[in-house]
């Protein structure tokens, strides 16, 4: 079963930003103390708010002598990404169960490069994935949010309306502590509705060699060079740079964005 004392290290989600009709019909791993070494999984029927209601299937006796109202792990991939998310266990006396769930959940996504907190300006222009940019970024619709923590690999922005990860961007982070590129291309990994009156954008800087793989001849060609100039090597020695001050200032923080190129 996960460990709860990494959770606090992590990047965590409301569940309430999350669309868990899509989990029906799908498995989901369980963990339970109750039973440390076995594989459980249970099959979703139904969702009701921050309910998840197993299938009725064939008798399991692991499941059936799950004690009640127990806090259990569901562990589902959601969007392309393993989410992890506490859960009190309902049963029923006809042997069904319910998984009442937290307000949070938790992206399982390996982290590779340190995170601090910087709270600067971040101006951004979105375009669709499948869009075609162009050369022209004056046409583009520019947006100013704030940063809330940076890495050397992504962010994590404090911005007016959700953002979905079909979005493309280009950002300019306003950073003075590091060298840092004035343009670059970014991809939008999640996004939530942070309050009543913000959201959180969780982007990934994408490098030269990412974007080669990324888009097509076409697509680099309609854009202008300068996004391209952010290469792996710099990258990994921002993210030097980073520990560096990290270890200095003790500012480490979580974006949940950072991702190791594959």
């Amino acid at each position: 079963m996960p460990d709860d004392r990494n959770q606090s290290t992590r990047y965590d989600v409301s569940v309430q930003s999350l669309d868990l009709s899509q989990m029906v019909g799908y498995q989901v791993r369980l963990f339970s103390k109750q039973f440390p070494a076995k594989d459980l999984y249970v099959r979703i029927g139904a969702a009701v708010g921050h309910r998840l209601v197993a299938e009725s299937t064939q008798r399991n006796e692991v499941i059936d002598n799950l004690v009640n109202h127990q806090t259990v792990v569901l562990q589902f991939p959601y969007r392309g990404e393993e989410i992890a998310v506490r859960a009190k266990l309902q049963k029923s006396n006809g042997g069904r169960c319910a998984f009442d769930l937290e307000d949070k959940a938790t992206p399982l996504s390996q982290r590779r490069f340190r995170r601090v907190n910087l709270t600067h300006k971040v101006n951004l222009a979105p375009f669709p994935a499948t869009g075609v940019l162009g050369r022209k970024l004056d046409r583009l619709r520019w947006m100013e949010t704030d940063l809330v923590n940076f890495s050397a690999g992504g962010a994590l922005l404090s911005v007016p309306t959700v953002l979905h990860d079909t979005v493309r961007l280009i950002v300019n982070v306003q950073v003075s502590e590091f060298e840092f590129p004035q343009l670059l291309l970014a991809k939008v990994c999640h996004g939530y509705q942070f309050n009543e009156i913000s959201c959180r954008a969780g982007i990934e800087f994408v490098t030269r060699e990412k974007a080669e793989r990324m888009l097509s001849p076409f697509q680099m060609a309609e854009m202008p060079p300068v996004l391209f100039s952010y290469s792996g090597q710099r990258r990994d020695n921002l993210n030097r740079d980073i520990q560096q001050l990290d270890v200095a200032n003790k500012c480490h923080a979580n974006t949940g964005v950072d991702y190791e190129d594959r």
